[in-house]
């Protein structure tokens, strides 16, 4: 028994013809009819002129037909149903969608769905350097080698160092997740993808631990010329609140008389639970807070909202405390750089892989070498696993001295 729901389509040239008149032809007096095409679909009658009688030319208007004719016998073989078109057209576009297009439905994706803009401005950056590598392409021409030989191409370049070539098979790998999720395509060319693929570039610090006579050369320049960056800097190292939540902490989410801070599910990096979560102020940074005169200041305004007076009653931008103390450090640079003519580019602070969350770490491998446990300091982390907070020790022993211990005799 057939499955199929509508008969051949047929071209339809209007009454025949059967009188000419003096100058004229048969043919040209038959396009002047109107054509149409004409099939039935589940039980109904279909006639379709698409601007097809527009055409007055006789050769013009027969290949017009033609071009018409061929075009609905294909979409119907393809599923077309003209009762729905809407959802052929649909259909039609995320089977030619451009790999571009796709990434700006990821983004829409990822905004809908409550990212960070922090977390989608890094899936862009890979995936935009993708789209560049292969303008114009098909997301569904787009193959595992492909993918592939993008990776390859950045490591040549010096562009990948190792990490980065895991970042960008994360990346790639959750955006055809959500390809497959929205109907865009339904393979995943990730897998599959050569795991002997590696970078062998030296991978570049970053959120490196100061040095103590380097921390001490930070927050003297800060105390001196930028308050508002000694603060936020002073607020991570005492605390270990990650920066991106300080800049949206609010002066109600501090209460001194407890000596807590809450840290609100919409202020939280984790979006995994919508608990706030409180963070105890311990005695070196009460004295930080107290300075502020938080019980007369607005509730509702940002505790890190003005980089003059701390203060504010505007978030400031997210780049905003990183950026003032990379400047502090160029101006630190500078000005040594002047009293040494000699100083390496490697001794610089901007060189040596120094942020804010460098303070983090700083405080985390102080507080280990000082005595506390590897629980106090998940604890004081807000970390969810011990091996989480061990990635903060991972250069203790480049800050941990050993040459006055001996070895137990055996």
């Amino acid at each position: 028994m057939s499955t199929r729901k509508y008969s051949t389509p047929e071209l339809k040239k209007g009454k025949e013809i059967t009188s000419v008149p003096k100058g004229s032809s048969k043919t040209i007096e038959q396009a002047k009819q109107t054509w149409f095409v004409q099939y039935m679909y589940e039980g109904k009658q279909i006639r379709v002129k698409s601007g097809l009688n527009r055409f007055k030319d006789p050769d013009e208007k027969a290949y017009e037909a033609e071009v018409l004719l061929r075009s609905i016998k294909d979409n119907l073989k393809n599923g077309f149903n003209p009762l729905k078109p809407q959802e052929f057209i649909e259909a039609l576009k995320k089977e030619y969608i451009l790999l571009s297009d796709a990434i700006l439905e990821f983004k829409e994706y990822h905004i809908k769905h409550g990212s960070r803009p922090k977390t989608i401005s890094t899936y862009l950056s890979k995936l935009n350097s993708l789209s560049a590598q292969y303008p114009g392409i098909l997301l569904k021409d787009l193959t595992t080698k492909h993918l592939e030989d993008f990776v390859v191409h950045k490591i040549t370049n010096g562009k990948f160092a190792q990490d980065s070539v895991k970042s960008a098979k994360r990346i790639l790998n959750a955006f055809f997740t959500v390809m497959i999720k929205l109907g865009n395509t339904q393979v995943n060319p990730k897998i599959g993808f050569d795991n002997k693929i590696q970078s062998h570039q030296e991978v570049s610090d970053k959120h490196v631990p100061y040095t103590d006579p380097d921390l001490k050369k930070v927050f003297q320049y800060l105390d001196n010329n930028d308050k508002y960056t000694a603060f936020y800097a002073r607020m991570i190292y005492y605390t270990c609140i990650r920066p991106g939540e300080i800049r949206g902490l609010k002066v109600k989410d501090i209460d001194l008389k407890k000596r807590l801070i809450t840290i609100r599910a919409s202020v939280k990096k984790s979006t995994t639970n919508s608990k706030s979560q409180t963070v105890e102020i311990v005695e070196n940074f009460m004295k930080e807070l107290e300075q502020l005169d938080l019980e007369n200041c607005n509730p509702e305004h940002f505790l890190v909202g003005s980089t003059t007076n701390i203060v504010g009653e505007v978030q400031v931008g997210i780049n905003t405390p990183y950026q003032k103390l990379i400047t502090s450090f160029k101006n630190i640079d500078k000005k040594e750089s002047l009293d040494n003519p000699y100083l390496k580019d490697s001794e610089k602070l901007q060189n040596k892989g120094y942020d804010l969350y460098s303070f983090k770490h700083t405080s985390n491998i102080k507080k280990y070498n000082s005595g506390w446990t590897l629980a106090q300091i998940m604890k004081a982390n807000r970390h969810t696993s011990v091996s989480m907070t061990e990635l903060y020790l991972k250069k203790l022993g480049a800050f941990t001295e050993t040459k006055h211990l001996n070895v137990p005799a055996i």
